[in-house]
């Protein structure tokens, strides 16, 4: 046998060898044993799966909303995006249609300025038709109440002529 020595200190006991003594043993004290977690059962293991897995169903839902949401948001910006560009197109033709008339209208004016020659109408209003201008007396003034048009209802009555010759025709 493997002989023990024992040594005294005035704080500590101890003895040298494989039967010594735990130093903080409780007398009367049983360790409980705890399960190993790769030893528990099949039923434990399926009750916490089922647990488990009815808040993944609840998560998986909420996660499934939150993505539908998210897509339609996307799709929704796509569309108003792509008709913002469209209406841009638009804009961009109307403007260059615009452009386009506006010239045409400028080009046709000018024509027809260049086509009359207001002296020679004036020329040949007085001269040939011996058109005369009209005295301040013959001038008949009127509003216009909406615009250049005027809708006659009943004939012009005629002014008498101040001319001493017309006195005299007549």
């Amino acid at each position: 046998m493997v002989e023990r020595k024992k040594r005294y200190n005035s704080n500590l006991y101890s003895i040298e060898g494989n039967a010594a003594r735990k130093l903080q043993a409780v007398p009367g004290y049983q360790e409980v044993e705890r399960p190993n977690p790769r030893q528990q059962t099949r039923r434990e293991v399926q009750k916490r799966h089922k647990v488990n897995s009815s808040m993944d169903i609840v998560s998986m839902l909420i996660l499934t909303f939150a993505i539908a949401v998210t897509v339609y948001a996307c799709l929704e910006y796509l569309s108003v995006q792509s008709r913002v560009s469209q209406m841009d197109k638009e804009i961009v033709q109307l403007e260059s249609e615009l452009i386009k008339i506006r010239n045409e209208n400028t080009s046709a004016l000018s024509e027809i300025k260049t086509s009359l020659d207001l002296d020679y109408i004036y020329d040949v209003a007085t001269k040939e038709l011996g058109m005369v201008y009209p005295n301040k007396n013959q001038v008949i003034a009127y509003k216009s109440t909406l615009s250049d048009y005027v809708r006659q209802y009943k004939d012009i009555p005629e002014v008498e002529s101040s001319n001493i010759i017309d006195k005299i025709i007549n």
